[in-house]
Parts: structure tokens; sequence; C-alpha cells
């Protein structure tokens, strides 16, 4: 019995209440132990959380201590037909932030077409097809992924897109009024067209980061592998963030072994990953302190390490670092932003490439983010 569950509730989960990247929490409310064991085993079996409960009282009682992202509810309950229950679920939660599949016997369609007026997303009869009922639930929660995603979007979109686009266009149109053809341009105009192509490199990183997260989820993205220099790779991220570093006087260093082999990856890809570890040192590290980006072999696997001295990784949240859109309570030190997708998409990255990724703090302060590329 999993830690929170009320008497009588079930767990067959060992692990805690939450979900794999990329999985999610399921909920199996069904008077048969035949049935949820049945149906527990093969979901757990694809990576899934799963909890259970035998009635309708003890499912409620769970629903008001967690979260779950998906049920599976049977008709027939000892305590309360399902579809009451179904209903009830309905006025707190939609069809897409909570999806119910009804679980029904084969001489029961009347209830099956009550359950779908009422709210139900698909159901599932009695005797299971094991195949079918996997599929519609990985329907069901990708459709409720795509509808995160957008709710996800339009709060970027209103909340780190909107006002930049104000901004730049007060400037542009201030610009166009101040500024007569054919005079030079004074200090205030040079440092206004500044802001707008910073802004404009911004709000461009968002939008890529969006894309490439949509990719990444959807499978569309796809690595051209050649054979790749990584210290190259890496001294020319340095390069492209020097500037950055040297408006907060933070230091950027570089160290190389000798016995750095050439490796089969995608360099463009790799030059994402690092830029975006080097970027997010900077953002988060006071000034007057020194990054150092190192690269070296360790045994069937090329290294590369980003150690900073910031704040370190604070241990409560080392599980969120890699999962998108998560907002940590370390902030950036000059006040930047981001779109919250950064760590996510490198995970992805490496992993495309066979590869590891991860961090750690460091002894004296700071920490370290690495990945591992295998080498051929």
């Amino acid at each position: 019995m999993s830690k929170g569950n009320p008497e009588g509730a079930q767990s067959l989960s060992p692990q805690e209440d939450r979900a794999p990247s990329g999985e999610g929490r399921l909920l199996i409310v069904d008077d048969s132990s035949g049935v949820r064991d049945v149906l527990a085993i093969k979901l757990q079996r694809e990576g899934y959380v799963v909890s259970t409960s035998e009635n309708a009282h003890d499912a409620v009682a769970m629903l008001e201590g967690r979260s779950f992202d998906l049920m599976l509810l049977d008709i027939r309950l000892p305590d309360m037909n399902g579809l009451t229950l179904l209903r009830q679920l309905r006025e707190k939660q939609n069809l897409l932030d909570m999806p119910i599949i009804m679980i029904s016997g084969l001489g029961q369609p009347e209830d099956v077409v009550s359950a779908l007026r009422d709210g139900a997303n698909d159901y599932v009869t009695k005797p299971f097809d094991l195949g079918i009922v996997l599929a519609r639930v990985r329907t069901q929660l990708a459709l409720k992924e795509l509808k995160q995603a957008k709710d996800r979007f339009l709060q970027i979109a209103s909340h780190d897109l909107k006002k930049p686009i104000m901004l730049v266009l007060d400037i542009a149109r201030q610009l166009r009024l101040d500024s007569q053809p054919g005079s030079p341009r004074t200090d205030d105009e040079h440092s206004s067209l500044s802001f707008i192509i910073e802004t404009g490199e911004y709000m461009q990183g968002i939008v890529e980061d969006l894309l490439n997260w949509g990719a990444l989820r959807e499978g569309r993205l796809r690595l051209t592998t050649l054979p790749t220099d990584l210290g190259a790779v890496v001294r020319q991220a340095v390069t492209r963030n020097s500037v950055y570093a040297s408006s907060k006087r933070i230091s950027l260093k570089m160290e190389f072994t000798n016995d750095i082999p050439t490796i089969m990856a995608d360099d463009s890809r790799i030059m994402q990953v690092l830029e975006n570890l080097i970027g997010n040192a900077i953002k988060f590290s006071p000034e007057d302190k020194t990054i150092t980006v190192r690269t070296f072999r360790d045994g069937d696997s090329l290294a590369c390490e980003v150690c900073d001295q910031g704040p370190g990784i604070p241990d409560a949240e080392r599980e969120k670092l890699f999962v998108a859109y998560s907002r940590l309570s370390n902030r950036p030190t000059g006040g930047e932003t981001s779109s919250g997708l950064g760590l996510a998409i490198c995970k992805e990255m490496i992993h495309l490439h066979g590869g590891e990724i991860g961090a750690r703090n460091n002894p004296d302060a700071g920490a370290t983010f690495w990945f591992h590329l295998p080498c051929d």
C-alpha cells in the first residue's frame, strides 16, 4: 500500500506519487481485485505510476489527496454507480484536464452511451484486450499533453513574448519619429537599436525552444551525425558566450586533455546543448566568478563538464532540473528569463546521441552540469 492511500485503497506502484518524464499517474477504480491487478501490472510495465481503489468512496479520498493524469473507472461499483461518480468529477474537471475511461461489461451498451454523454472520454469492455486498453490510455494522455502544451504556449506568449514585442514596437516607432533620413544616429539611437536586437534574439530563442520541444515530443527531430571534434565545438560555444559573460564580469575558462577523439555527432545539436549549459551557468552566477568548461576521455565516453561558482542545486529540486517548464528557487543574477525548456531539450538531445546528462553540486561552491557521449 502506498504512502497516503486511505484504508481500503491499494497501490501496486513501488514508486512515489510522481510519474516518469513523459508518462503519467493513473488511478484504476474497480471492485474486482483481478481486474485491478491485471490492468495495474500491464500499465506499470509501460512505465506508468498506477494506484488502485476498490470503491468510489476511497477513490474520491485519493483524488483529494493527490493529482492523477487519467482514471479508469468501472461503471458498477459497490457503494456508488460509476456514472454518478463520473458526473461529480466532471463538475470539477473537464475532459482534457482529467481523462476518464469507463470500464463496462459487454452487456452494458446503454451505460456506455450515458457515460459518453456525461463526460467520459472513452470506454473499454470486459474481458479486456490489454493492447486496446493501452492504446486508449496513450491516446487520452497524448490529447491531455497537447492541451497542456497549448496552455503553456499561451502563457509564454502572454507573459514572455507580449511585453518584449510591445517594447520593441514602441522603441522602433520612436526611432522612426526621431530619425531624419541621412542624418547620423545619436548614442541613444544606437542604444535603442542594440536593445531591439537583444530583445529580438531573446524572443527568437523562446520560439526556437518551443519548436524544438514540439519536434522532440512528436519524434520529428532527426540528427545529422558527422565526424565531430568536440573540442572545436566547445571553443566555439565559449566564444559565442564570451560577450554575455563579460557583461557580468564572469571569466570563462576551458580545460582539455590530449586524448580527445573524433566522435560521430550532430555538431549543431551539441552546440545547442553547450550554449544552454554555459548560458545557464552565466545566468545564475554572481559577478567576478569563473566558469570552467572541461572536456576529457572517460572510458568509452567523451565527457564535457560546465562547472560554475553559483548557488548550487537545492537537494529538494534535483529531480526537477531536466523536466520541462520546471521553475526552481534559484533566480538569475541579472534578472534574465527563459522558456523553461532549455534543460529538458538538452536531455533529449543527449539521449538522441545515445549519451547521458546530469548535474551535481561541487564540494566547495556551485554546480557542475555534465554530459557523456559514446566514442566509436
